[in-house]
C-alpha cells in the first residue's frame, strides 16, 4: 500500500497573471549583431556566466519591468515579483497588469503565440576571449516577452497564479536522485 499522494497543476491556468521562465541561460552561446560606437554591423558571439545578474538583482531587482518587444516608448505590462539565479539561467516572473497591453500579452502566451523573453541588460564587467563576449556582470534594466529571442533558452515556460512556486530543474533534479526508485 503506497502512501504517496500526487498534485498536478496546468502550467497554463486561465486566472492566473504571473508569466515566468528564463530570461537568459546562462553558458549559452550566441551569435549577435549589433552597431558599433561608429553604426557599423559588428558580429561576435556572446554569453552570461552565473551570478553575472547578482548585485543588479540584490539593488534594483524589484523595479525591473517587463515590456513587450523592448518597446521603451510603450508603458510597461508588467513587474518582477521573482528575479533569481540558478545554475541554468536567470530565472523571472512577472505580475502582468489588468490592461488592454497586459491582456494581450497573456492571450498571447497562453496560445503560444509569444514564447520567448530577451533582456534589456547593460554591460558592467566583461573578458573576451577572441570573438566571444563573456559578461560577468550586467545591469538588468528590463525583460521582454518577445517572438525571437538572442538566446533559444529564453523560454517563457507558462502562465500561473503568484502564489505558486516554481521549482528550477536543477533543484528537481537534486531531489529526484533522492528517491529510491
Amino acid at each position: 500500500m503506497s502512501n504517496i499522494l500526487f498534485r498536478t497543476a496546468a502550467l497554463n491556468s486561465i486566472e492566473g497573471r504571473t508569466i515566468h521562465g528564463i530570461a537568459v541561460p546562462y553558458e549559452q552561446i550566441t551569435n549577435i549583431r549589433e552597431l558599433d560606437d561608429m553604426g557599423r554591423i559588428v558580429e561576435h558571439r556572446e554569453k552570461f556566466t552565473y551570478g553575472s545578474f547578482a548585485r543588479s538583482i540584490r539593488e534594483r531587482g524589484h523595479k525591473v519591468k517587463l515590456l513587450v518587444g523592448h518597446d521603451e516608448r510603450k508603458l510597461p505590462v508588467g513587474r518582477a515579483v521573482d528575479l533569481r539565479e540558478d545554475r541554468d539561467g536567470l530565472m523571472a516572473a512577472f505580475e502582468v497588469s489588468d490592461t488592454t497591453a497586459g491582456n494581450d500579452l497573456l492571450t498571447l502566451v497562453r496560445e503560444g503565440t509569444v514564447d520567448s523573453f530577451s533582456i534589456g541588460f547593460t554591460p558592467i564587467k566583461e573578458r573576451w576571449e577572441r570573438d566571444l563576449r563573456i559578461h560577468l556582470e550586467a545591469g538588468l534594466r528590463e525583460v521582454s516577452a518577445v517572438t525571437w529571442p538572442a538566446y533559444p533558452g529564453a523560454q517563457i515556460a507558462g502562465v500561473r497564479s503568484q502564489s505558486s512556486v516554481v521549482i528550477p530543474r536543477s533543484v528537481a533534479e537534486a531531489r529526484l536522485s533522492l528517491l529510491d526508485w
